[in-house]
Parts: C-alpha cells; structure tokens; sequence
C-alpha cells in the first residue's frame, strides 16, 4: 500500500470495518481475528516467496526493505530516542545499532534480534520499531544487522549474535546485564544464542530472553500451522521455505541451537517471556517451547494475544496491535 493509502486507511472508524467484515469475520479457538487487522491484511499485495530463484532473493529482499520504510507501519516513539551505528567486528561491516532514550531507568541492556525468516529485513525496517520500544521501557537497545540467508547460511547469524554479545561485554556490561529480544527469526536468535552459550559457558548466560512469535521448529506441523496455513500474513509454505533457505536438514533438526525444542541441557535458562498471537501459525510452536521451560522448571510467562496476527509488533498504527505492544513492554519492564 502507498504512504498515502495508508494514512487513508488508518483513519477508518473501527466500526465501519465491523459492517464491512460482517459477514467475513475470522474466528479460531472461539477469538475472533480484529477486524482492522484483517481488513489491513486483506489489502497487502499478495507475494509468494517461495517462486522466487536464490539469486533473486537480494532484489526482493531489497524491495520490501524500501517498501517497510516508506510505508510506516509503526508508531514513532513519544520521546525523542538517539541513535548510534557501531561495527562490531573485524571486517568492519557488522552493525550494532545503540539505542539510547531520552529517560533511562535500566543499567541494563537490550540486544535485538530483527524478525524476516533470516531472509527478509535489516535493522533498519525495525528501527521505529526499536525506538518505541526502547521509549517504552526507557533501556538501551542495541539491534544487529546480522547476515542473512540464503546467501549466509545457519550459523553465521549465530555466531554473529555471539559476537554482539561478546562486543556488549567489552563495553562496560556483564552478561547478567544483558537481556536478548527478538520478533520471530530473531526470537529464534535470541533463544538459538542462549542455547549456544548453555552448552559453551553456562556461567555467562545472559540476565533473560523476551521472545515475540519465535520461530521454533522447522518441522511446521502444529495445529496452528495447519488451520493457520494461509490467509494471515505468515504462511505455512513460506515458513518451510525460510527454514529452508537457512539451511534445513536432518542433522540440523537435532541441534537445540536449530530446533529450539530439541533443548538438551540441564542448565538453568535465564527469566523468559513468551509471547505468542492467536492467529499465527507459529503460536503453537512458541506455547510448546514456553511448557517445554516450564517442565524444565525454568522461570517462564507466556504472554497471549488471541486477536493478534504474527508480525504485529511492527505494526503499533493498529489499535489493537499498540495495545497489545505496551502490555508486553509493560510485561518486559518489569525483569529489565
């Protein structure tokens, strides 16, 4: 949609998209989909990444990066939030994006993990996104453009995190200062880290992970996979295929560091929060690994939205997509 449309859009009274969607309501589990959410949805254009050759990825990659950019989704933050690029690394091309608020109540850190199936997006499609946040829970953030796939594969995100994480600690933080965040492939991140970190030196985990929509399980046959397959932005043919292009196979699927829920460790995992949307196909794969903490008698909270889509932190314009956001940064608050 243009810039134009959008504002356009945004300005529709919530009730006449209730007469419009009448008889076009969603409902799963006994929750009805928000309408606004729907009707915003229903108007994106249709794309289907899985037709689209590896040597091509990069010019749609860079298409929809323009496009997120151009037409804001996200609130800007109620307070100005300062900005600074740091690269990490020893090429000189790893960008760590500091974010800084104009009030700070946290000594500690955030290190982001930006969603997009490790195919899609950068830091700078989340950059409002991160600056909201970083407004709301009035703590510095730090985003990383890790490297995507599939033209760098599983690890190489990871042991870019590791990194940042590392680099984090140079400046001033100890690990126990570090909490890691992160929307669905960051997510993954942000829990496929700790996981790397449990089984190389369990004594510098960070202080806890905040894991929005994490992808999980490259297996994609839950329930919510299947009855959620199409139609809510995220699709159960683009998931298999994202796992695919980072590097899906058979000895991967037994690595926890890949497959989140093949956990195998008996160390304690940090503070987590979960959050799952109840018309996402990845909702069941986040419940599942938030029991599967729970079981291990780790300290867990699933925070669910049953109205909400996956991808609805970055989209606060939606009424109920700002609500639910400031719950959860409410919700994170609290253990910064």
């Amino acid at each position: 949609m243009k810039s134009f449309a959008l504002k356009v859009f945004f300005r529709i009274p919530i009730w006449f998209l209730k007469i419009l969607y009448f008889n076009k309501k969603s409902v799963f589990r006994g929750h009805q989909f928000d309408i606004q959410s729907q009707a915003l949805i229903n108007l994106q254009p249709k794309i289907d990444l899985t037709e689209i050759p590896d040597d091509e990825i990069h010019v749609t990659r860079n298409l929809i990066i323009e496009n997120r950019i151009k037409n804001r989704l996200s609130l800007y933050p109620n307070m100005p939030v300062k900005t600074v690029d740091n690269y990490i690394n020893d090429t000189g091309k790893l960008l760590l994006r500091e974010y800084t608020p104009s009030e700070i109540s946290s000594q500690k850190a955030i290190l982001f993990f930006h969603g997009g199936g490790y195919v899609l997006n950068s830091v700078s499609t989340h950059d409002l996104t991160v600056s909201y946040m970083a407004d709301r829970l009035q703590t510095k953030i730090y985003s990383l453009d890790y490297s995507l796939a599939p033209e760098s594969k599983y690890p190489v995100a990871l042991d870019e995190a590791r990194q940042a994480f590392d680099w984090l600690q140079t400046q001033g933080y100890q690990a126990s200062d570090i909490s890691l965040c992160g929307d669905s492939a960051g997510a993954h991140l942000a829990a496929s880290l700790v996981h790397k970190i449990l089984h190389s030196d369990s004594t510098k985990i960070p202080d806890s992970q905040f894991l929005i929509y994490p992808m999980c399980d490259p297996a994609c046959d839950s329930e919510s996979f299947k009855v959620l397959s199409d139609g809510y932005l995220l699709t159960q043919r683009t998931m298999v295929w994202f796992w695919k292009k980072l590097g899906n196979n058979l000895i991967k699927d037994n690595d926890d560091s890949f497959n989140l829920l093949k956990l195998d460790s008996n160390s304690k995992l940090p503070n987590t929060i979960v959050v799952t949307a109840g018309f996402d196909p990845l909702c069941d794969d986040g419940e599942s690994y938030a029991f599967l903490l729970h079981k291990r008698g780790d300290v867990v909270k699933q925070l669910h939205y049953p109205k909400m889509f996956h991808g609805f932190a970055s989209v606060t314009r939606l009424k109920a997509a700002k609500k639910a956001v400031d719950d959860f940064l409410a919700e994170y608050k609290k253990i910064l």
